[in-house]
């Protein structure tokens, strides 16, 4: 029965959430009182459910560039995790066997699609995957899962329980791959298995969430009404280029001018075939033909604003949103802020909602010891190589400058040699065996074999002066 109850309010607690997010999105489109329905004026989508998501990503171009830009910043340069010796190789062993980072990336773009996603751990505890996970020795799979698959079947009410609030159970809908037919660009589906599954086997994915840690504001949701108004842009501007480049024909016939039906469906069809590039000339007696000019708007200014809405909302550069990242035309101010923006990712998002869950995950299932481990991450801001070589200019003609403080002859070091060689960038120091002398090195030598002349030269004397210099 109480199992009953469970069940009965997590589709309730489903329901209401569909429920609140329309009266929000009613409450947003009105105005003047509720007179005025904006939304309903500019065509936006009341309800947004997660297959309008998953279509604008497959259809609309700068969807998929706003959901993926993030994590492709993000999982390009994956974090060094420094582990107890006892874990390390099993952690190499495992990312590179299951091919960790991969999944990840993928689960933390379909979290960005839709409110959360799901990293599914296979494991060879010899439970069922709807009983809590036992201990195991190794990872069998993992398995990224969209929101799309999934219904949250149970939270968990125990207010004592550290779990309290979080989904319990979940049901995934897991489509046959042998089963499926292909069509183009589309893909039949033609048998669905659900299986129930124990949160202690799931890592639930979700970014920045608000009231809680179970769901997030979809990214795309956020900018959906304005991702609308680019297609009216773009699509209208290029209808409307082709109306107006394409210009139609007004036929002016002679008042004079008697046109039997024959003649009057003639007419008509050559001028059907003028306009569709079929005949490129018209034979007209009585009948003068006048072009309708116009010319193609410009919509650069609006495309612009959209844009800049769309850059504003999702913390990405209006030129890293547009794919020039990597060129001349992205600011070096605005590559600074994407890596601010992709450290601050790191740290409120992949490690407290991916990486810490799943390494805990499989400690708690004993396949890594229990220990501490650290985040070592790659600098997010990447130089190109023109620029590396302008600064390291920079920091030798600086290390020069300070040299020469004192003001005199033999300028002041104030840097070692491994010091000095990290500058132009090379690491460590050389080996002694690779050290040339230096000039009073070269002296010193120099003077010992003139002590040690077999022929009695002494230091100083004309002969071993002229011999030796």
């Amino acid at each position: 029965m109480g199992s009953q109850v469970t069940k009965r309010s997590a589709v309730e607690r489903f329901m209401s959430a569909l429920l609140d997010r329309a009266r929000l999105a009613e409450i947003a489109g009105l105005q003047f009182d509720n007179k005025r329905k904006l939304y309903e004026i500019f065509g936006y989508k009341k309800v947004i459910r997660p297959e309008d998501l998953h279509a604008k990503y497959q259809r609309q171009d700068i969807a998929s560039r706003i959901v993926n830009a993030p994590p492709d910043a993000t999982w390009s340069q994956p974090p060094e995790i420094t582990f107890h010796p006892r874990n390390a190789a099993k952690w190499r062993r495992l990312v590179r066997t299951h091919r960790v980072w991969n999944v990840m990336h993928q689960a933390d773009r379909l979290a960005r699609m839709g409110r959360f996603s799901l990293i599914l751990i296979g494991t060879d505890d010899g439970g069922k995957l709807d009983t809590p996970l036992g201990k195991a020795s190794e990872v069998t799979y993992l398995k990224p899962i969209s929101e799309r698959q999934v219904m949250i079947m149970e939270f968990e009410d125990n207010h004592r329980d550290p779990h309290f609030g979080k989904p319990r159970k979940y049901k995934i809908s897991f489509d046959n791959p042998s089963l499926k037919q292909h069509a183009g660009s589309t893909t039949q589906i033609n048998k669905v298995e659900d299986i129930v599954v124990h949160h202690s086997r799931v890592v639930h994915v979700v970014e920045n969430p608000l009231e809680d840690e179970v769901f997030s504001t979809p990214i795309l949701e956020q900018v959906y009404n304005v991702l609308d108004d680019l297609l009216k842009v773009a699509g209208g501007t290029a209808e409307t280029y082709w109306l107006t480049g394409n210009r139609g024909i007004q036929a002016d016939v002679d008042k004079d001018m008697e046109l039997d039906p024959e003649d009057a469906a003639a007419l008509s069809d050559e001028l059907d075939e003028y306009m569709h590039s079929l005949r490129r000339i018209i034979r007209t007696r009585g009948v003068k033909l006048n072009p309708l000019g116009g010319d193609p708007p410009n919509p650069k200014e609006v495309f612009d604003m959209i844009i800049a809405i769309i850059s504003g909302t999702t913390g990405i550069p209006k030129r890293i949103l547009m794919g020039s990242e990597a060129g001349q035309l992205a600011s070096e101010q605005d590559r600074a802020n994407w890596a601010e923006r992709i450290q601050d990712r790191r740290l409120l998002v992949v490690q407290p909602y991916i990486l810490d869950p799943f390494i805990q995950k499989l400690m708690a299932a004993g396949i890594l010891n229990e220990q501490e481990y650290e985040y070592q991450w790659p600098e997010a801001f990447r130089v190109s190589p023109l620029e590396r070589a302008q600064t390291m200019a920079a920091q030798a003609r600086a290390v020069g400058n300070l040299s020469r403080q004192t003001g005199n002859k033999t300028p002041m070091q104030i840097t070692s040699r491994e010091e000095a060689r990290r500058i132009i960038g090379l690491e460590g120091d050389l080996p002694e065996s690779e050290m040339l002398p230096t000039d009073l090195e070269v002296q010193d030598a120099l003077g010992a074999g003139l002590q040690r002349d077999p022929e009695g030269g002494s230091e100083g004397s004309e002969e071993g002066s002229e011999e030796g210099f």
